[in-house]
């Protein structure tokens, strides 16, 4: 088990006059819970990006740990007081632009210089399908839908189509249960919750 935090404590808090629970300290700054930060006054990164603001070059003046219960994984977020922040700057169009470029550069492979419609993945080089495939780096299952050249024979199809209807066959099979006497039946014994 990780270690636990400490008690809740009145402590003076730079976003309020008055004092505030706080958990403790971490780095300096006083440490929240999910659900205690108060959220018209302070908030995350993303939370500032998505009201249209950034910090601004102001420091934080808290940090809020999250606690994800299956992994034990421990997080700190910072927060940031939302009326010392200031507006996002606006989209210019050369910002715009290279964004585009980037993003662009992305989808073409590096091999052939074709433009793919969607960003090609770092795992491969950058490389589209096509370059992939000559260059072998498919699996065996690939190689038959991009080739068209089929990996196995019409007999070894059939064996694999014929060990499908079986195992579904049997999946199907269901053995009745065979009842006690004495046992109602559920269309009985709802007759007699309905009767009741």
């Amino acid at each position: 088990m990780g270690r636990r935090l400490g008690s809740l404590r009145l402590a003076s808090v730079p976003w309020s006059q008055d004092q505030e629970f706080i958990y403790g300290t971490h780095e300096g700054l006083p440490l929240l819970k999910r659900n205690t930060a108060p959220r018209d006054v302070l908030a995350t990164y993303r939370q500032l990006r998505a009201r249209g603001l950034r910090p601004g070059g102001k420091d934080p003046v808290a940090v809020l740990i999250t606690k994800h219960p299956a992994s034990g994984k421990t997080n700190f977020s910072s927060l940031w007081q939302i009326s010392e922040c200031v507006p996002m700057r606006p989209m210019t169009p050369a910002k715009r632009a290279s964004i585009a470029k980037a993003t662009a550069a992305r989808r073409v492979c590096r091999d052939c210089g074709e433009q793919g419609w969607k960003d090609l993945p770092v795992a491969f080089g950058r490389r589209c399908e096509a370059c992939r495939s000559a260059l072998g780096l498919y699996d065996e299952a690939m190689h038959e839908v991009l080739v068209g050249e089929p990996t196995l024979s019409a007999a070894e199809h059939a064996e694999l189509d014929q060990a499908l209807v079986d195992e579904r066959a049997a999946a199907a099979a269901v053995i009745p249960l065979q009842r006690r006497a004495g046992v109602p039946t559920s269309a009985s014994f709802r007759g007699a919750v309905i009767a009741a």
